[in-house]
């Protein structure tokens, strides 16, 4: 296989073989972060809980806003942004922190990218049920195609961070100053991304925020949920990031597979 196309879709055939592997040791990660504990995994869910009725309260107060429709909002945000961010924060030293395995164990490149992108929808998994309670008892105004919608835009989310978790891996591994640098610019990014605030809540000259490939994720699947079905450019923007990524994401895996091992 000397295209470099090839090569990336044979380390991805081999991947997709090893799903069960990934899984399962994602979820085992995951419990023995926790164990001897009482809730377990659930601590998870509470830190986040705590996290949401602490800045709802704080922000309903300090801006003076509608409970009702803020915290929805802001439980959603908070999870969606706290899946997004695990996954591009962790990635950079993915590679890394896996070398000896890598220099001794013939396994797909893909499959050490795949598995923390794995770990994180876990958790967020886990944080879904803060945002079932928020939603039970701040019931929006929405309908069951609203929620297809938002269900659509959360498949593209995680199709779009498994490529960008790769590339993130891939650069990481090749320059070590990635991993400080996306630590630093994470806090930013996060009052650039509508997670304390809704996009329409924002002056006209605020398009910036549409700069942030975050905004689109956190808008496609969220603003469903409360009733209010973004543009349908939100989700073309989406699924043609998916496209180029995973084409990109694949020649670059088959094009720079076989260096791993002097990278690392």
């Amino acid at each position: 296989m000397s295209n470099p196309l090839r090569r990336g879709l044979h380390d991805l055939a081999r991947t997709f073989r090893r799903l069960p592997v990934i899984l399962y040791f994602s979820w085992t990660d995951t419990k023995a972060r926790y164990i001897r504990s009482v809730l377990g995994p659930f601590w998870l869910v509470l830190g986040t809980l705590i996290g949401v009725i602490g800045l709802g309260v704080l922000w309903t107060a300090l801006l003076n806003m509608n409970a009702r429709e803020y915290f929805p909002s802001l439980a959603i945000g908070l999870v969606l942004w706290q899946w997004v961010s695990g996954c591009v924060g962790q990635a950079p030293s993915t590679l890394v922190q896996q070398g000896p395995v890598i220099r001794n164990i013939d396994l797909p490149a893909t499959f050490f990218c795949f598995g923390p992108v794995v770990g994180q929808t876990i958790t967020f998994a886990h944080n879904l049920v803060i945002v079932l309670l928020v939603l039970i008892v701040f019931p929006p105004d929405t309908s069951w195609a609203n929620v297809a919608l938002s269900l659509l835009g959360l498949l593209l989310t995680f199709i779009n961070l498994l490529w960008i978790s790769t590339a993130l891996a891939f650069a990481g591994a090749r320059f070590r100053d990635l991993d400080p640098a996306v630590t630093a610019v994470m806090p930013l990014l996060f009052f650039l991304s509508p997670v304390l605030f809704r996009v329409h809540q924002l002056p006209i000259n605020a398009a910036f925020v549409w700069l942030n490939p975050i905004s689109y994720a956190i808008t496609a699947i969220r603003e469903p949920l409360l009733g209010t079905p973004p543009n349908p450019l939100v989700y073309l923007v989406l699924a043609l990031a998916a496209l180029l990524g995973w084409l990109s994401m694949v020649w670059l895996v088959g094009q720079h597979g076989k260096r791993l091992p002097f990278w690392i």
